[in-house]
């Protein structure tokens, strides 16, 4: 179980990454640390090289000047197989090879035909002049390389080798071949690689053991969320979890996980008010047939009694057959499974032909219908669900309305909807019912002697919500009420 927790993904993530970026890290620092030991060392050769060199000719330079008081040609005075510049050579390096500033450094003196002029007490091995070398130096190029050089049987050493051409008069007279060991290099380099090797695992462990330690710190709200959320049953929706006081991501989940469980309270409070309404609503009819039909049944009747039972029967049985379609109609317009058939027409022609059909309904209660919209505004919607929408809002304008009352519907066009208003002189809906006016089966006291079950309003919502429009009302008892339709335009 641990293996599969978020802190242990977590914590081996972040040790995997913090792995691999030591790691790159090591990398990197190591060629960069070679690099610049290797420059290090090669400037240091390169200096010393011309400092052989230069310290060389200021001794041939000296001699010279002993020379001329002797009144010798020193035209034929070259260093270009010169045995006196080879003694000269040799006396340098006799010399200076306790010098401190050439500890550790190996000094070779050449000649223009690669045999050794002079070299220091200290070379461990072979001291010739390799062809290539020796061809550079007569091209008048310096060469920098390594050799392996065996020292002893079975044992060798690795150096670091700069060769200098010393030109006189446009000519190489000699060659200066300086080289050190790359023992303490390689020593420095494999410290650094045993440091990183060890340091690099320890790091990460450490790392990875204080990684886990603040994930579950940082996980301790979700376990706590999660032994709460575990209480929660059907009958006891109400508990909540608490709430961190962290204002962070653990804050935000709490709070929508509190807010999913007060939309499921609400869901199954309507589930069971709906389960009780729709037993009421179906108890009523199913009563009037079950009592009407066992009367009859007593004893034999003539045709008359038979016709008026079977008659009340069938509009029993329409109303119930009203309250199972209006249902379907709502759980497909809920489900998305109500497919709309869409099509363009004008609004003004649409609403004079249903403000046509109710002014008859109107007319013994002499209520006035009118219908006030601009030309020239079109709509694309479903026009028969539509229409049914519409015909619920007049006919509940038109039952609760007094008489000699008005209904009024007003159409306004704005920049992305058109507005239907229908507003009537009834009663008016009282402030505290208007939050529940959609709800299913809902029904004010005042209304339940009227026909009806309670379904129109969540027919219309419905309707008019599948559209991608809203419907919105608004109401002052014993003034009126309205009710306005917004549709996309």
């Amino acid at each position: 179980m641990f293996f599969r927790s978020i802190r242990f993904k977590i914590t081996l993530w972040y040790m995997v990454i913090l792995a691999a970026t030591l790691t790159l890290f090591s990398l990197l620092l190591y060629n960069n640390f070679k690099r610049s030991l290797n420059d290090h060392l090669d400037d240091l050769l390169h200096s010393k090289a011309y400092g052989v060199a230069d310290s060389i000719d200021t001794y041939w330079e000296t001699e010279k000047l002993e020379v001329i008081k002797y009144d010798i040609n020193l035209e034929s005075f070259s260093k270009i197989n010169n045995i006196n510049f080879k003694k000269i050579a040799e006396r340098w390096v006799e010399e200076k090879s306790q010098d401190p500033r050439l500890i550790g450094i190996i000094v070779q003196i050449f000649d223009i035909n690669g045999q050794t002029i002079a070299a220091s007490k200290r070379i461990p091995y072979e001291n010739t002049l390799s062809k290539e070398a020796l061809r550079d130096a007569l091209a008048n190029k310096n060469r920098l390389g390594d050799l392996k050089a065996d020292i002893t049987q079975g044992k060798s050493i690795q150096l670091r080798i700069f060769t200098l051409p010393v030109i006189e008069s446009s000519r190489v007279a000699y060659i200066v071949q300086v080289a050190s060991p790359m023992t303490p290099l390689t020593a420095a380099l494999g410290s650094l690689r045993v440091l990183l090797f060890f340091l690099l695992p320890f790091v990460v462990i450490l790392t990875g053991i204080i990684g886990s330690f603040l994930a579950t710190l940082t996980l301790k709200p979700v376990n706590q969320m999660t032994q709460s959320a575990q209480q929660i049953t059907v009958e006891n929706l109400k508990l909540r979890i608490p709430i961190p006081e962290t204002q962070d991501e653990m804050t935000t989940l709490a709070k929508t996980f509190n807010a999913m469980l007060d939309k499921i309270d609400k869901a199954f409070t309507a589930q069971k008010q709906f389960a009780q309404d729709m037993s009421h609503e179906l108890r009523t009819p199913l009563t009037i047939l079950k009592g009407e039909l066992e009367t009859t049944l007593k004893k034999v009747r003539n045709k008359e009694d038979y016709e008026y039972v079977l008659r009340s029967n069938l509009e029993e049985v329409n109303r119930i057959y009203r309250i199972v379609e209006d249902l379907l109609t709502l759980a497909k317009l809920d489900s998305r499974e109500l497919s709309l058939s869409l099509e363009q027409f004008e609004l003004k022609l649409f609403l004079e032909e249903i403000v046509n059909d109710f002014k008859i309904l109107a007319e013994p209660k002499g209520i006035a219908i009118t219908l006030s919209t601009p030309s020239n505004i079109f709509l694309k919607a479903d026009r028969n669900h539509l229409r049914r929408a519409l015909m619920n809002l007049l006919d509940n304008a038109l039952k609760y309305n007094r008489d000699q009352g008005r209904v009024d519907l007003n159409v306004q066009k704005e920049l992305k909807w058109i507005k239907i208003e229908i507003r009537d002189t009834g009663a008016g809906i009282p402030a505290e019912h208007i939050p529940f006016i959609f709800d299913r089966f809902y029904r004010i006291e005042s209304s339940r002697h009227s026909e009806g079950v309670g379904l129109g309003l969540s027919i219309v919502r419905s309707i008019i919500e599948a559209h991608g429009g809203r419907i919105e009302v608004s109401s002052q008892v014993h003034k009126g009420t309205a009710f306005t339709v917004a549709l996309p335009a």
